[in-house]
């Protein structure tokens, strides 16, 4: 059997300039890591905001009362108008395009 060679400095400097490669290497894929992590976070909200934008306009409309639905003088104030008139109400008077209207700033909020 043979015996292990004892170590000499001249391979110990090896090892330890071997072991601070390996750690700035970890430093660098590390920074990449967390780049890339906050890339895809940012990209996910922004489609999530853009999937649901249709219904934040609803629900902001209704909120607002500035949805351009005019309610017949013989109806009671008390009378709401619904998501699915205000849908329609975008629909015939902004084209498909009213749905996402507002979009833009919403997705500098998520996303900067």
């Amino acid at each position: 059997m043979k015996q292990p060679e004892p170590s000499t400095d001249r391979g110990s400097s090896s090892l330890q300039r071997q072991e601070e490669t390996t750690v700035s290497s970890q430093t660098t894929h590390g920074a990449a890591d967390m780049t890339r992590r906050m890339v895809c976070g940012g990209l996910a909200g922004m489609i999530a905001k853009t999937a649901t934008n249709p219904l934040d306009r609803i629900r902001m409309l209704s909120q607002t009362g500035e949805h351009g639905i005019k309610l017949s003088s013989s109806t009671t104030t008390t009378k709401r108008i619904t998501p699915l008139q205000l849908y329609k109400s975008i629909l015939q008077n902004e084209g498909i395009l009213g749905l996402w209207a507002g979009n833009g700033a919403n997705l500098l909020r998520v996303f900067p």
